[in-house]
């Protein structure tokens, strides 16, 4: 009897196996035919939420330390000049032939891609790319738990996400994007700096050594950063931080330089029932996307969208605004920064610049 055991264990091990094998076919086949692509049922989680939720009273708190930080002279401009005058031909703006990281957002069922870019709404685009993804699932958890903006673009759990445009659309049968839309959100560069100066140096400042070592001194970061970017150009190579990625041009991101063409750029504004919402239902529409889906999105839209990153409306906000916009040396930095979005996504240049 001994003899036979080996075999005997032999023969119930490959059972077990070919057991395990026609399950998988079974659930591999049974994931081809479903409507909906698979997310998990775990609810993402965001961690540190109370802090995140304190940090946003840093935006109507403090407003005596700022002014105090900011009550330096600003120098007046060298000349006032052109923004074509001040960049073209020169080496004072920052190059437009650089790639930094990029992250897209996919919806196969519409055949729809967004590139998504910090600032410029991508905590609520990349909501509405998960649930054009999986719709029945997100609108189910939704009622659920009531989510935030940042849970349900958290929800797919990246399972929409590539970085590697030419890749994906070989995958996908699709070099050509016959019959698939390629969208990217732009903004206004100097409301894309604010927005992102509140929100990194403001809202969630740790203290004097962030932000350049400049904590709440806009002059002082402005021309660090200006300073840092022409010095990652010179050497080719890009620095990947967090601040940094909130404040890279646009025209860095999107692989732009090679696929310009097939975008369509759909404009950012605070309102989104304005140009956003007409730009992106006329895509969707296209797309085949139905109307109540819109509504859905609609929704999502319009109603209070005061997230943690919100600063617009803020006191903090004003006051850099109004700052800014009155000093034509720190407008010339940003011209400077961002003059290729200025041009590319035709945003008129600053009042002395046009």
């Amino acid at each position: 009897m001994l003899n036979y055991l080996p075999k005997i264990l032999a023969f119930l091990l490959a059972v077990i196996l070919c057991l395990i094998l026609a399950n998988e076919s079974q659930n591999s086949f049974r994931f081809l035919e479903k409507d909906d692509y698979d997310i998990p049922e775990r609810i993402p989680v965001r961690r540190h939420m109370t802090k995140k939720k304190k940090t946003y009273f840093n935006l109507y708190s403090g407003m005596d330390e700022i002014k105090r930080q900011n009550s330096d002279t600003i120098p007046p401009r060298a000349k006032n000049i052109t923004a074509g005058k001040l960049c073209e031909g020169t080496h004072l703006c920052l190059s437009s032939a650089f790639r930094h990281e990029t992250r897209y957002r996919i919806a196969p069922d519409y055949k729809m891609i967004n590139c998504v870019v910090h600032k410029s709404m991508s905590t609520v685009i990349t909501g509405i790319m998960c649930y054009l993804y999986n719709r029945k699932h997100i609108v189910k958890v939704d009622k659920q738990m009531n989510m935030t903006e940042w849970d349900k673009a958290l929800l797919c759990h990246n399972r929409n996400t590539f970085s590697n445009l030419k890749q994906k659309l070989i995958d996908i049968n699709a070099t050509d994007l016959n019959g698939w839309s390629l969208s990217m959100i732009t903004r206004d560069p100097v409301e894309r700096f604010l927005s992102g100066y509140v929100d990194r140096c403001i809202r969630i400042s740790e203290g004097p050594k962030t932000c350049n070592g400049c904590d709440k001194n806009m002059t002082c970061f402005i021309l660090k950063e200006y300073a840092r970017f022409k010095k990652q150009t010179r050497r080719g190579k890009l620095v990947n931080t967090i601040e940094d990625r909130h404040f890279y041009p646009q025209n860095w991101r999107c692989d732009l330089k090679t696929m310009k063409e097939k975008y369509e750029f759909i404009r950012y504004s605070s309102d989104p029932s304005q140009q956003l919402m007409t730009d992106l239902f006329k895509i969707a529409r296209r797309q085949k996307v139905p109307e109540n889906e819109l509504e859905y999105i609609k929704s999502e839209l319009t109603k209070n969208r005061k997230t943690t990153h919100t600063t617009a409306n803020s006191p903090a906000r004003d006051f850099y605004e109004k700052r800014l916009l009155k000093n034509p040396y720190l407008l010339e930095y940003i011209v400077r920064m961002y003059f290729h979005d200025f041009l590319l996504f035709h945003y008129d240049f600053p009042p002395g610049f046009e």
